[in-house]
């Protein structure tokens, strides 16, 4: 009724299918939500060719993360479901259907059923990518044994960083059935293709400084607008792309653009484009960030800046992959995220002044070859965090026990 469901497809979270199960081997993977499903994109491209000769089912449970999987170009043995609910009759009716071999789940929301159901079948059951700081570990200890005895349950559990390690030995998880394997994030994504649209744009925006302030905590909307009126005063032609961390805030945000410019453009369907005189765009789309990456010469990481409400920064290594300079609030806490600053990759801006400074320092092409360089490195090097993964669950896949 809020339409936060497919008006169709919804269907395969109550155990019903209308796709015709392909007959091959089927690897299951499920994710939570958009941001869990787009940073296993490029681990999902990699897994598909080590097991070419498999069906790869990725499942994931909300609207916009089968939205956003819609225009990336994965593999073709990679298929999308929507994620069963944790009940008795519809886990049996998914497992009886697609039959996996193997279970690989990328969450900290546990569902006790769903896992006991995985395990009373033999599959091998294996949680990937997972983080639990602190705040997560207090959470989760409420729950008591809902939470740790699923958790229990899993055959082997790779954890991002060792305190998230040390943090599952607090749950009875055997030390010995986890491996730090670096978040799957830092590698980089696939970016859904968006050619025909980067060159229209492309023509609109001949001329212009594109600037992104992407994942906007609503507290910090007002420093980057102080600081485009800051900067628009030295760089004239420069345009500012806003992506609000949510698209339901998108109003909200038009609404304090229009207080800094007339020339306010919102986009929310695939033919909004900008206009030649467009001064600031707020993007009400999912899955655009890459795009606006590629365009813009500076991308601002949101959810960073030192406010209270806000507790870590969001994904910097999609800006870093379409070779856009990276400046960021000092809350970029994930493991990971932190190098940036001391490897000279990116800089940490405190306010509007150190963000208008940063703007104006890189909207000279030359200032920005070294740091480019240095980001384009770090995600290649960062490639081996997914390919060491993939190389861990071969060794468990080729273990198993189907009797």
């Amino acid at each position: 009724m809020k339409g936060k469901e497919h008006k169709e497809r919804y269907k395969e979270k109550l155990g019903y299918y209308e796709r015709n199960r392909p007959k091959k081997n089927v690897i299951w993977i499920n994710a939570l939500g958009l941001g869990e499903t787009l940073s296993l994109t490029l681990f999902l491209q990699e897994l598909s060719k080590v097991f070419s000769d498999h069906i790869l089912l990725l499942t994931s449970s909300t609207l916009q993360s089968k939205l956003a999987l819609e225009n990336i170009p994965l593999p073709k043995n990679i298929i999308h479901q929507f994620a069963p609910v944790d009940n008795y009759y519809v886990l049996d009716s998914f497992l009886d259907y697609w039959k996996p071999k193997m279970a690989l789940f990328s969450e900290l929301d546990i569902w006790p059923l769903r896992n006991s159901k995985v395990k009373e079948r033999k599959i091998p059951l294996l949680l990937i990518n997972l983080r639990m700081d602190e705040k997560k570990k207090a959470s989760r200890k409420r729950l008591g044994k809902l939470f740790s005895a699923p958790l229990k349950q899993f055959d082997h559990i790779f954890v991002q960083d060792q305190s998230s390690k040390l943090h599952l030995t607090e749950f009875g998880v055997d030390e010995g059935k986890t491996t730090v394997n670096g978040p799957l994030k830092v590698a980089g994504t696939i970016f859904p293709d968006t050619n025909d649209l980067e060159n229209k744009l492309n023509i609109l925006f001949e001329d212009k400084l594109i600037w992104a302030a992407a994942s906007l905590h609503e507290s910090e909307e007002n420093e980057i607008l102080e600081a485009y009126k800051i900067a628009k005063q030295h760089l004239p032609n420069l345009v500012l792309i806003i992506i609000p961390r949510s698209i339901e805030l998108s109003e909200n945000t038009m609404k304090k653009a229009l207080r800094y410019s007339k020339r306010v453009m919102k986009r929310s369907d695939y033919c909004d484009l900008p206009k030649k005189e467009t001064e600031i765009l707020v993007v009400k789309r999912i899955g655009e960030l890459g795009l606006w990456y590629k365009l813009a010469f500076i991308s601002f990481i949101g959810n960073s800046l030192n406010f209270r409400e806000i507790k870590t920064g969001k994904n910097p290594f999609e800006a870093l992959q379409a070779n856009s300079i990276v400046i960021h609030g000092p809350k970029m806490i994930e493991p990971g995220y932190e190098k940036l600053a001391l490897l000279g990759i990116s800089e940490i801006a405190e306010n509007r002044n150190d963000i208008s400074r940063a703007v104006l320092k890189y909207s000279v092409g030359i200032s920005r070859k070294e740091k480019i360089k240095r980001g384009q490195d770090l995600i290649k090097g960062n490639k081996a965090i997914t390919q060491n993964l993939i190389a861990y669950i071969s060794q468990i896949y080729n273990k198993r026990d189907f009797k």
